[in-house]
């Protein structure tokens, strides 16, 4: 899962890049923009979701559930301080994916018991790409919270190709990365070395 920093993408379009990293196999994207509002995402949403249908990987939005809705996105990402997920199956209509982000194992579990189809772990290694990040888990967070639950568990923070077999070897069913590939020289190539390592 590719997330999206309205600053990473650089000189290009943030839909260009989108398009680009698709190709070379991201199967979800995660839009995710602290800044602006919901009313002005609403365009580059719609236009992403359309991107990443075309493509048939998932786009889901990060925090805003609302825009979420609006845009016919396939899912949410929430974290502890927003909607909990059970509040976000109550006005979602069926199959819509809800993500929750879970460092420690008494959140992942909370978060299974209130209808999360996955929990985003980490950061697993210390990061620059968010700003809210806590600390580090380390693998050993990750394995412990893998092991707490039975709905995937997608690592973050720190993810390169090298590392992807380490996270594999603990049960990761996947990893979420921005400034990995947004941020590389070669977005594709990125994900082509995300993808062979494992993801």
């Amino acid at each position: 899962m590719v997330l999206t920093d309205p600053h990473a993408a650089g000189a290009r379009s943030l839909e260009e890049v989108v398009e680009e990293i698709l190709a070379a196999g991201a199967t979800a994207i995660q839009l995710r923009d602290k800044e602006a509002g919901s009313g002005e995402l609403l365009p580059l949403a719609r236009r992403l979701r359309d991107l990443c249908h075309a493509r048939g990987a998932l786009f889901l939005v990060n925090d805003r559930l609302d825009l979420a809705l609006a845009c016919g996105a396939d899912g949410v990402h929430v974290g502890q301080d927003d909607l909990p997920a059970a509040g976000v199956r109550a006005v979602t209509p069926p199959g819509f994916v809800i993500g929750v982000s879970a460092e420690t194992p008494e959140l992942a579990r909370k978060a299974q018991a209130e209808g999360a189809d996955y929990v985003g772990c980490g950061p697993v290694w210390p990061t620059d790409s968010k700003a809210d990040a806590g600390g580090a888990i380390g693998v050993r967070g990750l394995a412990a919270v893998v092991r707490a639950v039975r709905i995937p568990v997608v690592a973050i923070g720190g993810i390169t190709p090298e590392r992807v077999p380490e996270l594999l070897a603990e049960g990761a069913a996947g990893v979420a990365v921005i400034r990995a590939v947004l941020a590389a020289p070669d977005p594709s190539a990125a994900v082509r070395a995300l993808l062979r390592a494992g993801f």
